[in-house]
């Protein structure tokens, strides 16, 4: 991806290019929340281009989104076998295109907690596949999983980063509003234990 295929509205919203060489390099739009694309708190696109890139980008890496500390951009042997290194400490057998597995699974349970019910188009739309029943082949792993682990996956893994103001960490935009320190709660992610492992759920 390159810095150019994300788009970042003034209000907050965007959407990202995704270009797909098993298609023939035919391009999608995916529209994100708010929390991936923007927020200041999080993770998301925005920080990453304006807060971190910065921070490693040199006359090596071009429009690439995603470079190393080096400014080079990550080539995909070097990304799957970064990938697979810290998978592994996690799940032995893990595999780089396991999380789009994963992805599917967690989108469906989302869609599950939202709706009460599972709702495949926008997931497909989500990974792109072309046949529906693609997505439709998820329902049964959803379906095991979320009787296991009841709560939405994605706001789940998801952590937060509050801002500090005059020392106190608030979500707050309202200046001279002081609010009670936020501690961020452990995720199955950022403690370092698997749903699979720590709910007892089967691998797919």
């Amino acid at each position: 991806m390159k810095t150019s295929d994300v788009h970042i509205n003034k209000n907050g919203t965007g959407y990202i290019i995704v270009t797909e060489p098993k298609k023939r390099k035919s391009q999608r739009t995916v529209v994100l929340p708010r929390e991936i694309i923007s927020d200041y708190r999080r993770k998301s696109f925005k920080n990453w281009i304006e807060k971190w890139r910065p921070k490693a980008e040199n006359n090596q890496s071009g429009d690439h989104l995603y470079i190393q500390s080096n400014g080079k951009p990550f080539t995909k042997p070097y990304l799957g076998k970064l990938l697979r290194n810290y998978g592994k400490m996690v799940w032995s057998k893990y595999q780089p295109y396991d999380m789009r597995h994963w992805c599917a699974i967690a989108r469906l349970i989302s869609t599950k907690e939202k709706t009460g019910h599972y709702d495949v188009i926008p997931v497909k739309n989500w990974l792109g596949h072309d046949q529906i029943q693609t997505t439709m082949s998820y329902i049964n792993y959803a379906e095991q999983y979320h009787e296991q682990a009841p709560y939405d996956w994605l706001n789940r893994v998801l952590k937060f980063h509050p801002k500090k103001v005059g020392g106190e960490n608030t979500i707050n935009h309202v200046k001279g509003v002081a609010l009670r320190p936020i501690k961020p709660k452990n995720t199955l992610v950022s403690n370092g234990i698997p749903p699979r492992e720590k709910y007892g759920l089967e691998e797919i």
